[in-house]
């Protein structure tokens, strides 16, 4: 969870030093413009990630209210990053921000809405969990990672098990286990330099797409031997498959979705961090 905020930081640092920009002459906007603030992050651990809502054309507006700079409708399957929350002419208005940085700005609340999650202890079986994991908006990485295992069958007890381990390697029930979290690969930065990343990293720091999160995911599986080939042969010596993606996301929220009202905390023991195991 912490790196996945200290990724979304590095864009809100940005973001919010756009924000200082205006802020130097924020009385004047707010005086022409009614713009009124209702709630802002303090920090990036307040950020909160939201989805299009809208398949119809949403505008998003610059900072002042004065230009349409980009249509969420173009962006239909992008996380964006609420970091302030505005009335303006007697509407609600969120400044988001897409993890790239490009697009952002003001657009209406009802343009997007919050990720909500289930707890893990609110699945019957299986198929239920199973269910969520292919159709919820929230789970769009667990989807990504599932394609790189067509064949893993997805064990509802083994993955909640593993959300609430402490020690990936020694889980409840299951003698022979392998911590797909753990797998770590040196990496270099833009500029050169090299440091060390694990699945549960990625899985933890939204990448601009689900689709490069499960690229960096593949990437470290193979580095360790982990191809396609060799992750079909443990599925067939009755190893099963346990993930919980459930970084980006609240458990609750009011009526109108407001990031103020969000709730980040559920009651069913797991821990908020990128889950990926193999056991029997």
């Amino acid at each position: 969870m912490k790196e996945m905020k200290k990724t979304i930081g590095i864009i809100m640092t940005g973001l919010m030093a756009v924000g200082i920009g205006v802020s130097a002459n924020q009385q004047s906007v707010q005086a022409k413009s009614t713009i009124k603030r209702m709630w802002k992050v303090i920090s990036v651990e307040d950020v909160e990630a939201y989805y299009t809502a809208s398949n119809k054309s949403a505008y998003v507006w610059n900072t002042k209210f004065t230009k349409r700079t980009n249509n969420l409708k173009n962006y239909p399957n992008t996380t964006w990053y609420v970091s302030e929350q505005v009335k303006y002419n007697h509407r609600v208005y969120y400044k988001i921000s897409g993890l790239s940085g490009k697009v952002y700005g003001y657009t209406w609340r009802g343009n997007v809405a919050p990720y909500i999650l289930k707890p893990m202890n609110s699945f019957k079986g299986d198929a239920d969990y199973l269910n969520y994991l292919n159709t919820d908006k929230s789970q769009k990485v667990a989807r990504a990672i599932l394609k790189l295992m067509p064949n893993a069958e997805v064990d509802y007890k083994l993955s909640y098990a593993a959300a609430k381990a402490s020690d990936l390697s020694k889980i409840n029930g299951y003698s022979n286990v392998i911590p797909l979290s753990n797998l770590e690969m040196k990496v270099k930065d833009e500029v050169g330099f090299k440091y060390s990343t694990y699945i549960r990293y990625q899985l933890q720091t939204n990448a601009p797409t689900a689709a490069e999160t499960a690229k960096n995911v593949k990437a470290i599986l193979e580095h360790h031997g982990y191809t396609s080939e060799k992750l079909d042969s443990l599925f067939k010596q009755g190893y099963k498959l346990g993930i919980c993606v459930d970084c980006s996301g609240a458990y609750s929220a009011g009526k109108y979705g407001y990031p103020s009202e969000l709730k980040q905390h559920s009651n069913d023991g797991s821990s908020r961090m990128g889950t990926l195991v193999l056991a029997k």
